[in-house]
């Protein structure tokens, strides 16, 4: 398998697994929190979708003048600031966190989609490419590795672990 279709094939597995686990859960099951200082499956699932939004607009080929959580606003419908990513969201943060599941799925789609279409774009050389000067040795190849890839799955077990906190089986 070429590495290009192997990412998508990575990627699509992380995003259909994600919403497998989460598509059918009630509000409480989404906001639970296992601790005070936890993360719910909502700013989970929501931090995943927007951490591949950024980082693949950094890398992805051509142009992309900022993310689809900037350009087309998204940041508003969840009210939040456009720099928000969750990284670094305090408790009562976390906790305040609540938006609807229409809302939080239609984006994780989006999201999605712009990068499966962003990754029929690329080649192989482009995957070999380095953004930033300044760190040669992380290619764009072991950004979607380590971060879409690997932070995605990383996330995947902790909302799994979650749900299984709560007594529920995760999504086969």
């Amino acid at each position: 398998m070429e590495t290009i279709p192997f990412i998508k094939l990575a990627l699509h597995e992380v995003h259909r697994s994600l919403i497998r686990e989460v598509k059918d859960l009630p509000p409480e099951q989404m906001n639970y929190r296992p601790a005070l200082e936890a993360n719910s499956i909502n700013f989970l699932v929501w931090h995943v979708a927007r951490t591949e939004d950024s980082v693949f607009q950094r890398i992805s080929p051509g142009a992309i003048a900022s993310t689809i959580w900037e350009t087309e606003q998204w940041y508003e419908k969840f009210g939040l600031d456009a720099s928000d990513s969750g990284t670094g969201f305090t408790a009562s943060q976390v906790e305040a966190f609540d938006p609807e599941m229409d809302l939080l799925l239609a984006y994780c789609e989006r999201v999605f989609v712009t990068i499966m279409e962003g990754l029929d774009q690329m080649t192989q050389a482009n995957l070999e490419e380095v953004p930033n000067p300044d760190r040669a040795h992380i290619t764009k190849a072991h950004m979607i590795q380590s971060i879409l890839i690997g932070h995605g799955y990383s996330h995947l077990g902790e909302v799994r672990t979650i749900k299984g906190l709560q007594g529920m089986p995760f999504g086969r």
